[in-house]
């Protein structure tokens, strides 16, 4: 799946790359090379794709951290909720 967003992508700047190049008139623009796939990865990279910023053994303990976190909470929100109740 990820494959066919980044083929779309990579298609679709290159073609809007050939077009702004045919549609320049300034003689500076109209010396640019074309971009190469590289220079097309890597805002593909940096806008759709981040890179981890844990390895997978944080991201697993953060997981169960935040899971126990939401039993606990859920289970104090209960008890409240409970005793709100209750009281008069």
């Amino acid at each position: 799946m990820i494959t066919l967003v980044a083929h779309a992508f990579l298609a679709t700047a290159a073609a809007l790359e050939r077009t702004a190049q045919a549609t320049r008139n300034d003689p500076c623009e109209a010396d640019l090379v074309p971009l190469s796939s590289h220079e097309l990865l890597r805002p593909l990279r940096a806008l759709t794709l981040p890179p981890p910023r844990r390895d997978r053994e944080h991201l697993l303990w953060w997981s169960t951290w935040r899971r126990r976190h939401q039993y606990c909470a859920r289970l104090c929100h209960r008890r409240w909720h409970a005793y709100a109740d209750t009281t008069p």
